[in-house]
């Protein structure tokens, strides 16, 4: 089963495509903002399939016009989230080649 690495990539799809942007135009006016991004970057955020710390959020947000939280899913059960946080085997910040 493959764990997802953030829990914002699905929201940020969400207003990227009411906006009726691609990635590629996300990416673009993201690195006009000042975040050198690329398109597979965006795209494995979007999938979950890397992390997204708080610097990137802050992004985000004011390139799609929403609040940060905003990004955040609604609803979402925190005891969803947090057995695999709590598990004995605790997830690297940085995951290993076996994990990707």
């Amino acid at each position: 089963m493959k764990v997802a690495l953030n829990v914002v990539g699905p929201q940020v799809q969400r207003c990227r495509n009411r906006k009726n942007w691609t990635q590629s135009i996300l990416a673009r006016k993201l690195q006009l903002q000042g975040w050198s991004i690329s398109v597979g970057s965006l795209g494995k955020l979007e999938a979950q399939l890397r992390r997204v710390p708080d610097c990137e959020l802050m992004f985000l947000a004011k390139v799609l016009g929403v609040s940060i939280l905003d990004l955040f899913p609604k609803n979402k059960p925190l005891k969803q989230l947090g057995p695999r946080f709590q598990s004995g085997k605790r997830l690297a910040i940085f995951p290993t080649r076996a994990e990707q």
